[in-house]
């Protein structure tokens, strides 16, 4: 959507009833994959890779691999970077505790 404000809120709210920040539909990581297999095959096509299946392994290589594989070393990696390094010591009494949660990071 076009509208930062009804975004926020609605980030907001899912924060306040669910009680985290990352989206419940995979919907975002879909698009990513679906678009990183077309820029793929077109890469292959560019440069004229041998055969078919060359292309399938090279599709499979770039989401398998540099995709996923690396999204959940970053993922993991800045999730505890976040929480035992950039949270702040002060918390009063009333201060529910926060935590950079894995999906979000994702």
């Amino acid at each position: 959507s076009f509208y930062p404000q009804r975004v926020y809120k609605m980030a907001y709210y899912r924060k306040q009833t669910k009680n985290h920040w990352a989206r419940d539909d995979p919907a975002f990581c879909f698009l990513q994959v679906i678009m990183l297999a077309a820029s793929s095959i077109f890469y292959g096509f560019a440069f004229r890779i041998a055969s078919f299946s060359a292309i399938v392994g090279f599709v499979a290589k770039s989401i398998l691999i540099h995709w996923l594989g690396f999204g959940v070393v970053m993922a993991s990696v800045g999730t505890v970077v976040a929480n035992r390094h950039l949270m702040t010591a002060e918390r009063s009494s009333s201060h529910v505790k926060q935590n950079v949660e894995w999906l979000y990071a994702f």
